[in-house]
Formats: C-alpha cells, sequence, structure tokens
C-alpha cells in the first residue's frame, strides 16, 4: 500500500512539472495570457510582432494578405487570414490557430477574433518606441524560452542605435512624410516622430501636447481641414529656415514597388529645396513597406538602422 501510494504520488508530481514545462505565459499590452501549453499554430496581424516572432525562429502558421520583404519575405507564400485590417474569420477557423496576436489595424476586431482562438496585442509608444520594441521582444522570447535569442537580437539593435547617436551628436533633424506632391512633418509624438530616440538627431518641432495627438482627422473641405492645411504648411517652414542637418523621408506613394516621387518633391519645393540637406544629399529616403508598414519589429528596426549607418556614415 505504502509501494502503491508513493508510486501515485511521484506520478502525479511528474505530471504537475510535466504541466509547468508546458505552461505558457506572455505579457502583452492587456496583461498576462496562460495558457497550458506553448502555442504551435500562431497568427499575427501586428507585422512588428511576426518580425520578432521570425527572428527568434518561431514561425507563424497564417498571416494577413501583404506584400513581404527582406525579413517576411518567406510568407509571401504562405496562408492568409485575411487583410490587416480585416480578418478572413472563416479561414481562421479552418487555420485553427491556438494562439492570435492582434496589430493595431485589427484591434477593433479582438473581441470577434478571440471568440476563435486567444488573443493578445503590442502597442507602440512613439515617445518611447524603442522601448517598446523591447518589451515586445523580451515578453516574446521570454514565453517561449527563447531569452538568450532575445538578448542576442537586442544587443545588436541597441549597438546600431549608440553608434547612430555617435555619428549624429549635435546634428538636428526632422522626418517628412511625402505623398506625391505634399510634404508633412512628424514631429515628436506623431507615428514616425522617434527619430532622435533611434538616430539622436535632435528634433526641430517641439512633441506634440496630449490634445493635439487626440484630435480626430477633420473631414475634407471643412474650417478644421484648412486650419490643419494651415498648420502643417507652417511646420514645414519651420523646419525648412532651421535647416536641418539632415530629413529622414518616408515615401508613402512607393510603398510595393511604387513609383518613387520624393527626391522629385524635395528638389521642386520652395522652402525644403533651399536646405543644405537638400543641396548636399544628406536625405535618407526609407524603405516604405518595412517603416510604413511593419513599423518596429526586431530584426527590421536593426535592418533599418543597418541602412542609416551606412548612409550617415559616408555623408556625416
Amino acid at each position: 500500500m505504502k509501494k502503491y501510494l508513493l508510486s501515485s504520488m511521484l506520478i502525479g508530481s511528474s505530471l504537475l512539472a510535466m504541466q509547468a514545462a508546458n505552461a505558457f505565459e506572455i505579457k502583452h499590452s492587456e496583461g498576462v495570457l496562460e495558457l497550458e501549453q506553448t502555442p504551435q499554430k500562431v497568427v499575427s496581424y501586428d507585422l512588428a510582432q511576426l518580425d520578432t516572432l521570425t527572428a527568434l525562429g518561431i514561425e507563424a502558421v497564417a498571416v494577413p494578405t501583404s506584400s513581404y520583404k527582406n525579413s517576411l519575405e518567406r510568407y509571401n507564400d504562405s496562408p492568409t487570414v485575411g487583410t490587416l485590417f480585416e480578418p478572413d474569420y472563416e479561414a481562421l477557423k479552418k487555420i485553427g490557430p491556438d494562439l492570435i496576436i492582434a496589430g493595431g489595424r485589427s484591434a477593433a476586431a479582438i473581441p470577434e477574433l478571440s471568440k476563435i482562438a486567444p488573443t493578445i496585442s503590442f502597442t507602440s509608444d512613439p515617445n518611447n518606441f524603442v522601448d517598446s520594441v523591447k518589451d515586445s521582444t523580451n515578453s516574446i522570447a521570454k514565453a517561449w524560452d527563447k531569452e538568450a535569442e532575445g538578448k542576442a537580437l537586442l544587443e545588436k539593435l541597441e549597438q546600431n542605435i549608440a553608434q547612430l547617436h555617435e555619428l549624429n551628436k549635435g546634428k538636428t533633424g526632422a522626418f517628412l512624410f511625402v505623398i506625391k506632391d505634399r510634404v508633412m512633418t512628424h514631429a515628436p509624438g506623431d507615428r514616425f516622430g522617434y527619430i532622435e530616440e533611434l538616430t539622436g538627431l535632435k528634433p526641430i518641432l517641439s512633441a506634440r501636447t496630449e490634445e493635439e495627438l487626440n484630435q480626430p482627422r477633420p473631414k475634407p473641405d471643412t474650417p478644421e481641414a484648412k486650419a490643419r492645411a494651415e498648420k502643417s504648411a507652417a511646420e514645414i517652414s519651420t523646419v525648412a529656415k532651421a535647416n536641418p542637418d539632415w530629413f529622414i523621408v518616408l515615401d508613402r506613394g512607393a510603398l510595393n514597388d511604387a513609383e518613387k516621387t520624393a527626391a522629385n518633391t524635395l528638389n521642386n519645393h520652395e522652402e525644403l529645396s533651399k536646405t543644405d540637406a537638400v543641396k548636399e544629399g544628406r536625405v535618407f529616403y526609407v524603405e516604405p513597406n518595412p517603416w510604413y508598414v511593419v513599423t518596429g519589429g526586431v530584426s527590421n528596426l536593426t535592418e533599418i538602422t543597418d541602412q542609416m549607418i551606412k548612409e550617415m556614415k559616408a555623408k556625416n
């Protein structure tokens, strides 16, 4: 009887140990998700996290329709489950994921996605952009027991950022968002207002206030839309007069290998064309897909900073 009890206790202890070993816990923006086992079939609508998962050796079983490049190119032939904005719920059900990662574009779909599988999300703070990438990378790496790999990836990214800050010590810069002949600048707090954090370039414009960031987009042809356009033009004038050392430019029209027009727009712009940065070629034209579509992701951001180091070394 004693032997039987001892055997039962040992078996019970072994089962508990196995359950503990298989238990999965991941910290995300809405809290902590706990599962009995590590997910084997992951779907990510957040391309930044898809990039990080892939860099850590965790493959997604299906992805939203997109034009995948660089570190994500392998997913061009993967099963698709809707778009970045609109999940295909029937396709998802057929895939049968055991974890879904929602993105900012698909945030409204989280309640419906959660009916199919446990769903998590990671938000990115433009005022603490690099820290947001570090936090999500550490969270994913820890959950999948890949902390050593995550640490190595982040060390490389941190080295790149430190090198950019050294290259740009005492220099100024501005981020320009170009759509054909229209030019807007992003200040700290805006979606792409994190260039100081990433590159060390001091911004020209002051950080956006909470009130400014929370203002809804005005409807076309309204007094509010006119006021916003006038403010945007005034900001471009302020940037041009400050004559920054560098422009970081995203050509929105060049997404998915479309025609590039940003250089022509800057060269013909009444004010920006007169700046030293434009005249002397200190303009970094970012790859639009990695910046606009993916944005974060530890591997994506490392590749972006690799490119910036190469160009800024040559022109600083």
